[in-house]
């Protein structure tokens, strides 16, 4: 005997309640998004938290300041010391008033353009990166276990299982 197909059976899907034709009796749901957000619905899933540059930021300064790392140490990469050295200073008054023949006058040329210097960034180890992201790694462990006991709570049911991350 061929195999004869089933005639599609037009159904509203459980999670978006658009009509759709399914091939399937068991069919719930029109597509395998509908299927992945009910279930999330059911679960209580709302998605794994992302770092953000602010986080990571906030997480560094913090390092630093367990650290005392010194703000000009963190600006210019050398210590304050160094840093007030290498500082422009003016001229004496003195020197400045002095003032000299004027040379013999040269083609017209353009002016070279002045670049200022790129801003410092801040200088950061490798160790200090690393202990950030493992103060954010545990960080985001922690938030993780309050959600899913607070899910456990909300659902009467006791929480089972941890997160490992």
């Amino acid at each position: 005997m061929p195999y004869v197909p089933r005639p599609p059976d037009t159904v509203k899907c459980a999670h978006c309640k658009k009509p759709f034709e399914r091939r399937h009796a068991s069919r719930k749901y029109c597509s395998n998004s509908c299927n992945v957000l009910a279930s999330y619905e059911r679960t209580g899933y709302r998605g794994e938290p992302r770092a953000t540059r602010a986080d990571l930021e906030r997480t560094v300064a913090q390092l630093m300041a367990l650290v005392n790392v010194k703000p000009a140490l963190v600006a210019t990469g050398k210590p304050a010391a160094k840093a007030a050295a290498k500082a422009p200073t003016k001229k004496p008054a003195a020197k400045a008033a002095v003032k000299r023949a004027p040379k013999a006058a040269k083609p017209a040329t353009k002016p070279a353009k002045k670049v200022a210097p790129p801003a410092a960034k801040p200088v950061l180890t490798k160790a200090m990166v690393k202990a950030a992201k493992n103060q954010f790694k545990e960080a985001t462990h922690a938030m993780r276990a309050d959600k899913a006991a607070e899910r456990a709570t909300k659902a009467k049911k006791p929480a089972s299982r941890t997160i490992m991350l």
